[in-house]
């Protein structure tokens, strides 16, 4: 019993770590935002690009739906994890100002 106890996945922490967890949101909001700017003409083609991202990272859809459940019992983590989201899309939103600014005043 204490064998098979040992090789139950660990529940105090998520499958996917804060911080891959973050990267994988990024890019996921990434797709979202231009697929609302350019509709894509099949829904399914979000799904494939969000399969995409997981693979890219090594993780497969129910790691990933399973780690979403452990962050939102453990809200206080979640929002570490989404603070973290917000600064990485700011700061690419505002490299994009920034080279957009820089190359009009040419």
């Amino acid at each position: 019993m204490v064998a098979l106890a040992s090789c139950a996945p660990d529940s105090s922490r998520p499958i996917i770590p804060e911080d891959k967890m973050a990267d994988i949101l990024v890019e996921q909001y990434l797709v979202q935002s231009a697929s609302t700017q350019r509709p894509v003409e099949k829904p399914d083609k979000i799904n494939f690009y969000y399969s995409h991202i997981l693979e890219k990272y090594k993780y497969t859809e129910a790691e990933f739906d399973s780690s979403v459940v452990w962050y939102t019992a453990h809200m206080d983590v979640y929002e570490q994890v989404y603070d973290k989201v917000m600064q990485r899309l700011q700061a690419m939103e505002d490299s994009c100002v920034n080279v957009v600014t820089s190359s009009s005043a040419q």
